[in-house]
């Protein structure tokens, strides 16, 4: 049920590193004083050293293990540290070896696990919800007793009413997929109200796959669905992840209604990228209802300020010019796109100023939509802006702001804009030989310019 990672003799890892530095060769122990005050690390202590330690000081170094990284030193020494204490018939040590268990989700190798399982047991009837917890985790997968998934239940259960965040997600698991309690989705959720946000999620996901894979002995794909849509409701992409999984078969199932469902809830919650794949399904149909359709999921997704595709699909939707109500779904789109700061958006919004498409022409609200678009860098924006200025519609004409904005809009790579701007400088260019030296503009002075 439960991800563990099998912690084997780590600290043996560190002891022996410590030895191998201790017997390093003349030539090393020759490094700069300097040097070695920088870079030296204290050795960890040996098995013989920590025996030797008094019971309080190991369990301070026990509790370096709770907060430390597994793959550290501190992990490893505080781990065989706890277990040294334990051994020594310590009850503060015992909790300690199953709050790191609890904790860091490790099966303890290189112990007595049925004397162990017998002093959790023993923490546990007095009311510690980590040792509870240690006890179900060592039923769930035989860890020095049998396996048996209902009596660890029933102690997932117990830590999980004394309030333990992890059991309480344990305990959903169970309800959710078998394992060891009877099925139950109103069970499996109610417990999860008490967990955090990111457990809460992760262990949705978790029941969803058991469920869709079979790996708990039941395989329901509705009941998965549903999961999954929980899940959902807290981070609207994870519909999306799970769907292309199910639609490519990576996790060993393949379903392909199953994915379609998932796209659309995940694009019902905002997720910009299912939009648009709802809405590229749809853009291709003749029928108007699907063309409105397509038109309500670029709109959505477009609100994603970061979707210029979407944006673009907009625009480009908008210079068909299409039947007058859904003109009026386009443009209603672009608004709330550009509103969130869409900068294609904005740049079809301003078309449709520019030519009174669907609303009535207005250049001076098409410059200022541009001038959005433009301060935030987008290169056909200023293009556009520039011949706005050229021309001097919608603002005054200024031939120097015209010609600043293509060289900008040149600079950044929009193809236009080159051309354009040789059409702005080169008749200044050519009045400028005329005022100098007579020659007409076929003259070889002018070729030679």
């Amino acid at each position: 049920m439960i991800k563990t990672t099998r912690i084997v003799l780590l600290s043996c890892l560190f002891t022996s590193a410590s030895l191998a530095a201790l017997a390093a060769s003349p030539s090393a122990a020759k490094a700069p004083a300097a040097q070695g005050a920088a870079t030296a690390q204290p050795a960890a202590p040996t098995q013989a050293q920590l025996r030797a330690m008094s019971t309080v000081r190991l369990l301070r170094l026990g509790q370096k293990a709770l907060d430390a990284e597994m793959d550290t030193q501190d992990f490893a020494t505080g781990l065989d540290a706890a277990k040294i204490a334990s051994s020594r018939g310590d009850r503060e040590a015992t909790r300690l070896m199953a709050k790191i268990m609890a904790r860091h989700d490790v099966v303890l190798q290189g112990v007595d696990r049925a004397r162990l399982e017998r002093r959790l047991r023993f923490e546990a009837l007095r009311g510690a919800s980590s040792s509870v917890l240690a006890v179900a985790g060592m039923y769930d997968r035989g860890e020095g007793v049998p396996v048996d998934t209902k009596k660890a239940a029933e102690w997932y259960l117990w830590a999980a009413r004394v309030g333990h965040e992890r059991a309480m997600a344990y305990a959903a698991y169970g309800y959710g997929t078998g394992r060891g309690l009877e099925r139950s989705e109103t069970a499996a959720l109610k417990w999860l109200d008490g967990v955090n946000e990111g457990r809460r999620r992760s262990t949705l996901l978790e029941i969803g796959w058991a469920l869709a894979l079979g790996s708990e002995g039941t395989t329901d794909m509705e009941s998965a669905l549903r999961f999954f849509e929980q899940a959902a409701q807290l981070k609207p992409g994870i519909a999306y992840q799970v769907a292309a999984e199910l639609e490519r078969g990576t996790r060993g199932v393949q379903n392909r209604d199953a994915a379609a469902r998932l796209i659309r809830i995940a694009a019902e919650r905002g997720d910009s990228a299912a939009a648009m794949r709802m809405a590229t399904a749809l853009s291709s149909s003749t029928d108007p209802e699907d063309q409105r359709q397509a038109v309500r999921w670029y709109s959505l997704a477009a609100l994603d300020k970061d979707n210029s595709a979407a944006g673009q699909a907009l625009a480009r939707l908008l210079t068909l010019r299409p039947a007058d109500d859904l003109v009026a779904l386009i443009i209603a789109g672009l608004d709330k796109a550009a509103s969130a700061g869409n900068t294609e958006a904005l740049i079809g919004l301003a078309h449709a100023y520019t030519d009174g498409i669907g609303v009535e022409a207005l250049p001076e609200k098409a410059a200022s939509l541009l001038q959005v678009a433009a301060d935030s860098g987008n290169s056909e924006a200023k293009y556009r802006l520039g011949l706005m200025y050229k021309s001097g519609s919608g603002v005054k004409a200024d031939p120097k702001k015209a010609i600043e904005l293509m060289s900008s809009a040149r600079e950044s790579g929009f193809p236009l804009a080159a051309v354009a701007l040789s059409a702005m400088t080169e008749p200044a260019a050519t009045e400028s030989t005329r005022e100098a030296g007579g020659a007409s503009p076929a003259a070889p002075n002018a070729v030679a310019r």
